[in-house]
C-alpha cells in the first residue's frame, strides 16, 4: 500500500500540465556512468599493460603511452602506497589458492588515491577481472578505474573479494593481511593512543627492550616507512 501511495504521489506531482507543455526528445546513445571511468588489459606474463582505453585522458589526463605500471606505483599517494600493496598481495594469495575454474569467477576491488596530469590526487576505485586463463592459470587481467572522489562518505580503505554469478563474496578482508600477535596489537593500540616506548614498558610491566622488538616487528609486518605511517594506516584499517 505504501509503494502504491509513492506511485500516486508520484503521478500527481509529475503529471501537472506545466509538465506537459514541452516535448521531451531523448536517446541514450551509450551507458550512463556517474564516475568517470578508464580501463586497460595487463598482461600478467610479462607485468606490462596490454592496452588502455582512451578515456585515460579524461579520468587522470595522461595520454596512452605516458600510463605505466611503473607511473601507477609511482604517482599512488604516498599514505596510500603501502595499503595498495598488501591488497595487491593478498589479492595474488587469494588468486593463487584458485582453483583453475574460478579464476574467473572473482572481482578484486580497492580504493587508492593517485596523482593526476595536473599535480591533484584523486580517489580510484579499482575493479580487476580475470580475462584470459589459459590451463587454468591467470594470463592476463581487465583492470577498471573509477574516479569516486565525490562520494565524500564512501567507505574507503577496504578491500573485497566480489564472487560472480553467484559465487561467495569476501567483504572487508584487508584486515586479515595483517597477522599480528595478540601482545603486538595490544602494544600497537597504545602506540596509537599516542603512548611512547617508556609509558607502553611501565603500562605492561614489560622491559623497554621488550617493547622496542615488538615495535620493530609490528613496523616490519605493516609495510610500512615509519612509525607515523603505521599510526595512519593503523587507524585508518582498523588493525586495532
Amino acid at each position: 500500500m505504501a509503494w502504491e501511495n509513492l506511485l500516486k504521489k508520484g503521478i500527481d506531482i509529475f503529471s501537472e500540465e506545466h509538465h506537459l507543455t514541452h516535448q521531451l526528445n531523448f536517446s541514450l546513445k551509450s551507458p550512463i556512468n556517474p564516475f568517470p571511468t578508464f580501463y586497460f588489459i595487463f598482461n600478467c606474463e610479462t607485468s606490462e599493460i596490454a592496452y588502455i582505453s582512451p578515456e585515460l585522458i579524461e579520468v587522470l589526463g595522461y595520454k596512452e603511452e605516458e600510463f605505466t605500471i611503473q607511473l601507477l606505483l609511482d604517482y599512488i599517494h604516498p599514505e596510500d602506497h603501502s595499503i595498495f600493496i598488501q591488497h595487491e598481495t593478498k589479492a595474488l594469495e587469494f588468486c593463487k589458492q584458485l582453483s583453475p575454474e574460478l579464476q574467473d569467477k572473482y572481482c578484486v576491488m580497492h580504493d587508492f588515491r593517485i596523482k593526476t596530469k595536473s599535480e591533484t590526487y584523486v580517489w580510484i576505485q579499482q575493479q580487476a577481472y580475470a580475462c584470459e586463463v589459459k590451463n587454468g592459470i591467470l594470463k592476463k587481467t581487465l583492470v577498471i578505474h573509477s574516479n569516486i572522489t565525490n562520494l565524500n562518505h564512501y567507505d574507503k580503505y577496504k578491500l573485497h573479494f566480489i564472487g560472480l554469478n553467484g559465487y561467495p563474496s569476501y567483504y572487508n578482508v584487508q584486515d586479515s593481511c595483517t597477522t599480528y600477535t595478540q601482545k603486538e596489537k595490544e602494544i600497537l593500540n597504545l602506540m596509537v593512543q599516542g603512548l611512547s616506548s617508556d609509558a607502553i614498558s611501565k603500562k605492561l610491566n614489560k622491559s623497554i627492550h621488550t617493547i622496542r622488538n615488538h615495535r620493530k616487528s609490528i613496523l616490519k609486518k605493516s609495510g610500512c616507512e615509519n612509525v607515523q605511517e603505521l599510526l595512519v594506516n593503523a587507524a585508518r584499517m582498523g588493525w586495532v
